[in-house]
């Protein structure tokens, strides 16, 4: 992979950035136990749905319904727990926005990101951020 600089900057470390763009994936070993821990999250999700049915079929047939109550709050505490855990952790490091290492992308100048935050979210930003629009 190509470390030299790129005519538009970059943030590779031969721009002075601090990421490596060899690094621009998460890698393998990484990615696939999280990716686990979110899948197991949907499955006790499905889990809390199906116990969910349980237990309002067992209330209508006069069942005890105590413990499908609790298996329902378990499986959907343990299931967005793992969901929850799993994305943090995923989207945790900056430096795997791939953005910022395509040489193909250019940098964003201040301009266009004032010009974005106005546009798109309705923002002020402040003048010493982007040129007066008149």
């Amino acid at each position: 992979m190509n470390v030299e600089p790129t005519p538009g900057g970059g943030s590779g470390p031969a721009n002075g950035g601090p990421t490596d763009p060899v690094r621009s994936h998460l890698f393998a070993r990484t990615a696939r136990p999280l990716k686990a821990v979110g899948l197991v999250g949907y499955g006790a999700l499905l889990l809390a749905v199906a116990s969910l049915a349980v237990t309002i079929a067992a209330a209508g047939f006069d069942m005890m319904v105590t413990p499908w109550i609790v298996a329902t709050v378990v499986f959907g505490i343990i299931g967005i727990s793992c969901l929850v855990f799993a994305r943090t952790r995923l989207t945790a490091d900056d430096s795997l926005d791939r953005p910022g290492h395509d040489p193909i992308v250019p940098e964003v100048t201040a301009e266009e990101a004032a010009e974005y935050e106005r546009e798109f979210h309705g923002r002020r930003v402040h003048r010493d951020e982007s040129p007066d629009p008149r």
